[in-house]
């Protein structure tokens, strides 16, 4: 009995897929290799804003007033922060701790709910890539080419196999 248990317990786990999917907008102004801000825009897949906008759109108006901003904010978006916010900055091929996210704004846009942030520090585009990705497959964390928006330096989405799970970076030139 115990062998099928562990048999079934194993098998569930090879078809463990995201339930969530993020198409991760980043955006920077880069002077003299240098970056002192990056803007985020998540917009999150249909299907999930579908069940969010149940939640978050209190009076059914389609839009996010402030009130409804602070309650996402709140219950939505700083559970993220256990996460890392699936976004890991390496400087020097090491992890730095995830800056506290500024100026968070959430909005509904095109039936999808898109979260914005900006998240402050000084990062040397010469030794810092960005990588997104959930190791527990309950996300994913999308980034390509046509997303990234780069004043000043160029930079491009590459795909990481991370043996068990796969995400993106995102390089500079």
């Amino acid at each position: 009995m115990k062998k099928y248990l562990l048999y079934f317990l194993f098998s569930t786990t090879l078809f463990a897929h995201p339930h969530t999917f993020i198409d991760v907008y980043p955006s920077l102004q880069v002077q003299d290799s240098k970056t002192h801000k990056i803007t985020f825009e998540w917009k999150i897949d249909e299907m999930t804003s579908t069940m969010l906008m149940m939640d978050i759109d209190s009076d059914g108006n389609g839009k996010i007033d402030k009130k409804e901003n602070k309650f996402i904010e709140e219950n939505y978006f700083n559970v993220f922060s256990d996460y890392d916010y699936y976004t890991y900055i390496k400087v020097d091929n090491k992890t730095i701790k995830f800056p506290i996210p500024q100026n968070f704004r959430a909005k509904i846009e095109n039936n999808r709910v898109v979260y914005s942030f900006d998240i402050l520090g000084d990062f040397d585009t010469k030794n810092t890539v960005v990588e997104f990705g959930d190791s527990d497959f309950y996300v994913a964390m999308v980034l390509k080419d046509k997303f990234i928006h780069v004043d000043g330096a160029k930079a491009k989405a590459i795909g990481v196999d991370n043996d068990f799970y796969y995400g993106y970076r995102l390089e500079f030139n």
